[in-house]
C-alpha cells in the first residue's frame, strides 16, 4: 500500500477515533455520576441524602448544562484575530515540520478573520472555526488534523512521509488505549448492564472490594 492510501485511511480513523473519544467521556462523566448516585442510595443512603439536600452536589444533570453554557460563552467571546498573529503563531513554533508549517499558512489565507469580507455570517462562523482548529492543531503539532481542512478548503496537500505515518500509527493507538481505559471502568459496565440484577451485582462487587470482610 502507498503511503498516500495508508495516510488517508490512518487520518479518517484517527479522526472517527478523537469523535469517539469525544463522546466516551462525555458518556463517561454521566455514568460515574448515576453510579455513584446509585452506590450511596443502597449502601450510604444518610449520605445520599444529604447529597440531595446540599445544592453544590453535582446531580450529572448540570454537566450537560455547563457543556452548553461554554459553548455559548466560546461563541461571543470569539476572539477577533489580526493579520500579524498567523505569522506569530508560525514563527513561535520554528522547530515543527516545515510541511506544517506550509499547511497552515495556505489555511490562514483562507479563513484568517481578516479575509473573510463579503461573506455570508455563516460563512464567517464556518472559516473562523476552521482558523480556530487549525490554529490549535498546528500548536499541537497534529498534522492528521491540519491535512483534513487543507482537504476540506480543496487546497494543495503534501506527501506523506513514513515519519506522519508511525506517528498517526501511535495517535491511533493511544487514542484506542484511552477509549478502553474509559469502557473497562466500573461506571461504564454499570451504565450498560442489560438488566436491573447486573447493575446491583456490579454495586455490590464494589462495595466488596472498598470494604472487604475480615
Amino acid at each position: 500500500m502507498s503511503n498516500e492510501k495508508k495516510a488517508k485511511f490512518l487520518i479518517f480513523r484517527l479522526s472517527t477515533l478523537r469523535q469517539e473519544l469525544q463522546i466516551t467521556k462525555e458518556t463517561f462523566r454521566y455514568a460515574d455520576t448515576e453510579f455513584h448516585k446509585a452506590f450511596h442510595d443502597k449502601y450510604f443512603p444518610e449520605v445520599a441524602q444529604e447529597n440531595k439536600k446540599d445544592s453544590t452536589i453535582s446531580t450529572g444533570e448540570e454537566d450537560e448544562e455547563e457543556i452548553k453554557k461554554a459553548r455559548e460563552k466560546a461563541q461571543e467571546n470569539k476572539q477577533e484575530f489580526h493579520e500579524e498573529q498567523a505569522e506569530d503563531i508560525l514563527s513561535t513554533n520554528k522547530k515543527l515540520d516545515p510541511k506544517m508549517k506550509k499547511m497552515f499558512k495556505s489555511i490562514a489565507k483562507k479563513t484568517h478573520p481578516d479575509k473573510l469580507l463579503g461573506m455570508t455570517e455563516t460563512e464567517k462562523e464556518k472559516k473562523k472555526d476552521l482558523y480556530a482548529t487549525a490554529t490549535k492543531a498546528f500548536e499541537n503539532d497534529d498534522f492528521a488534523s491540519l491535512y483534513l481542512i487543507c482537504k476540506d478548503l480543496d487546497l494543495e496537500l503534501p506527501e506523506i512521509d513514513e515519519d506522519k505515518i508511525k506517528k498517526m500509527e501511535d495517535q491511533i493507538s493511544s487514542t484506542k488505549q484511552e477509549i478502553n481505559k474509559l469502557k473497562s471502568t466500573f461506571m461504564w459496565e454499570w451504565l450498560f448492564a442489560p438488566n436491573k440484577e447486573i447493575k446491583e451485582s456490579l454495586i455490590d462487587k464494589l462495595f466488596n472490594r472498598m470494604y472487604p470482610r475480615p
